[in-house]
Formats: structure tokens, sequence, C-alpha cells
């Protein structure tokens, strides 16, 4: 936390020991969590699809212990949700991504790793470089273990999610699942301490799947996602989600999609209608002949009724609806809020750039020092300003 202990005692004193106490109260009594995470389903129901939220269960508690290990956890976070929007900020980020590696071995025709050079943009970060950055950023609440690459192909990766879950950090991570099934890492990863692991998953089919996930295996791939559910389920660990990016090629699958991830036994399903332009001209030219329609409110519908029949709670995923530079709390919280840590510890504005290349805004080594800096300044300025650099106009309306 960046601002006074004297200015915060005054602006958020009262809150603060209210939420500290109710974190306490949580959680020594779980069951009175659980009634209040099913009242607020309750209340904020909707009859149409909604966005992706994790496990809120597995996040509040983690998040709650956090807040009660170290109590400037909560205050920094208490900062950052309640100070409006402005080109210095009197907190730290609280969420970062952090990329292990940027090599993957899938060549996906709507990534842009499909451009690099044998599928990899840079170095990988190392077990030492992720444990300082953890312990440099105190404040951490969540971290995003994976960026441009295929994570499972980092050798330390698994360790990595363990050192950070255990200091009451929630990860969340994504896979192409194509190595769960060497080095043991179906059980390693359900039992690392992960928050969820998004499972990417294109195509209900060998001749769709494989001609978007190109270098893919479709058999290995839905075997491997199947046994992590297995073995997740057998836990009773649900923290697993399959995401599928709908474009021009699988759309047409979306019942089929959901008939898969049931055989796959997923519980969780995101369908994603977004697809990103890497803040370049020449994806934001492909993305057009991509780009998949949302849905109908027939689709819709039925995509309820497959919910409800299979017990999969399945969501929608659209970030242009998200963002509009017309008012500053309509505005993307990546600038303000958030941020990301190249494989080679380059600090960048977010996960739909992923490379740091695009646009880089500091070091990563300190995040103290370049959050507040005048590159991350001015970055701020531009989206209070309604001024939306060119490489974030996808994201918003």
């Amino acid at each position: 936390m960046l601002m006074s202990d004297q200015e915060f005692e005054k602006k958020y004193g009262q809150v603060f020991q209210e939420q500290l106490q109710a974190a306490q109260q949580f959680l020594s009594n779980p069951e009175k969590l659980r009634e209040d995470i099913l009242n607020k389903r309750k209340l904020r129901k909707s009859k149409g699809l909604t966005f992706p939220e994790p496990h809120q269960f597995t996040f509040r508690s983690m998040q709650y212990r956090a807040f009660v290990e170290n109590p400037l956890r909560l205050k920094n976070y208490i900062v950052a949700e309640n100070e409006e929007y402005s080109e210095k900020v009197l907190f730290l980020p609280y969420i970062i991504d952090v990329e292990p590696n940027s090599v993957c071995n899938f060549r996906c025709i709507m990534c842009q790793v499909s451009d690099w050079e044998k599928g990899r943009r840079a170095r990988d970060m190392t077990l030492e470089e992720f444990k300082d950055l953890i312990n440099k950023n105190p404040q951490l609440l969540e971290v995003k273990l994976q960026g441009m690459g295929e994570p499972l192909m980092h050798k330390d990766f698994i360790d990595m999610i363990e050192y950070a879950s255990k200091r009451n950090i929630w990860v969340r991570t994504v896979i192409n699942g194509s190595l769960l099934h060497v080095r043991n890492h179906v059980e390693r990863l359900i039992d690392s301490g992960v928050g969820e692991v998004q499972a990417s998953v294109d195509g209900a089919n060998k001749e769709v799947f494989e001609a978007i996930r190109r270098n893919s295996n479709f058999e290995r791939v839905i075997e491997n996602f199947t046994s992590l559910n297995r073995y997740a389920n057998k836990k009773d660990r649900p923290y697993t989600r399959m995401w599928v990016v709908l474009q021009q090629q699988n759309r047409h699958q979306i019942f089929d999609i959901v008939e898969l991830a049931k055989k796959m036994e997923f519980r969780r399903l995101t369908l994603s209608v977004s697809l990103g332009d890497w803040g370049q001209d020449i994806w934001k030219e492909r993305k057009s002949g991509m780009q998949a329609m949302s849905f109908t409110e027939e689709e819709e519908e039925q995509l309820l009724e497959m919910a409800k029949a299979n017990d999969i709670d399945i969501s929608i995923w659209k970030i242009s609806d998200k963002y509009s530079p017309e008012s500053l709390d309509s505005l993307c919280a990546w600038p303000f809020q958030r941020t990301l840590i190249s494989s080679d510890m380059k600090v960048g504005p977010c996960c739909m750039i992923g490379n740091p290349d695009i646009a880089t805004l500091g070091n990563g080594d300190d995040i103290a020092k370049t959050w507040n800096s005048e590159a991350y300044q001015s970055f701020r300025k531009s989206h209070i300003d309604g001024n939306i650099p060119k490489y974030c106009r996808n994201c918003y309306k």
C-alpha cells in the first residue's frame, strides 16, 4: 500500500476493521461462508448466460486467509477497490499475470505464437526469479500463471504454483492438455494448491480441433483432460474449467461442445466469443475473418437447458461487452489494478496483448518502482482521457 497509515485510517479504518472481522468469522465458520455464497448467488441470479467466476468457496477462503495472515494485504486491497482511477495510484497491484515461459508446442490459428520462430518469443523465467517476484510483492492475492505459452513445458511450473499457493495466493492457469500424461502431471497439478485450471478445447471432434489447434492430437488431449477431471472429482476439487474460443471454424459445434464437456466430466464450461488481435494490425485483419457471432436468444436458451440437464455451469466470455471509455467506472481495470510480467521479466499492459515487445511499461524486477513510473502514468492517463491506445482498442465497445 502506498497510502500513508494516517490517511488510510481516516478514510478506511472502519471498513478495514469490518472486513478483517468478517474474514476471521468466515474462516472460523466455513458453513457460514457457504451460506453467504449461496445467498449471493440467489440475489444475482441471471436469466441468461453470465460471465465466469472462480470456485467461490476456494477463492474466498484463500483470500480471507491472506487477509488474516497479513492485514497489509487487506489494506492494499481496500484502497485498490475504493480509490477512483487516477494516473498515480496509492496501492500496488494485487493481481498479476506471470508468464513462466513464452513457448508452445501448438500453433493455434488464432494465436500470435504461431508466427514466432519455433513457437518461442523469449527465455523461460527461472524458479528463482519467480520466487523473488512473489517475495517482493507481499500484497498479492491472485496470480494467473500462464502467458503466451504452454506452462507444462516449464520444468518448474508446478513448483511455482505450490510456492505461491502456500503463501495464500490464489493461482489460476491455462493448459492445452497435451502434456498431462507425463511426469505425473495430473496428480501433481490438482494437488499443487491451484485455484483454477482452464482447459483449452477448441473443437468437438478431431477434424475441427486439430485444424484450429495445429500440432495437436485430439484423442490424447481428450484422454488427458478426462483423467484430470476424474482425479479432481475424486478429490472433490472442482477447480477445472473447459474454455472454448469460438470462431468461424467451430461456431456450429456449440451444442456438441457441451456434450464433449460432459463426456470429459467437466463441471464448468466457458464459451468465449472474443478473439484478440494482440494489439497488431496483421492479427486484426486475420481476426476479421475468424470472429464468430454471439448467441441468438434461442441458442442461449438451449445452452441453459443443457447446462441444467447435464449439471454443468455454462458461462460466456465477451470482453468487448465489459469496457467503454464513456466513464471511469467502465474503463479496463488492467492499467489501474493489474499487470503482466513476461517470461523475460518485462512488464506488459495485459494478457490480451501478451507480448511486451508490442508495448513495454518497465522492468518486472521492481514492480513497486515500475507501477507509478512515467510510462505507467502516461498509460493510465490515455485511458482516463478516452484516448485509448491503439493496441488496447480491441477490448472496448
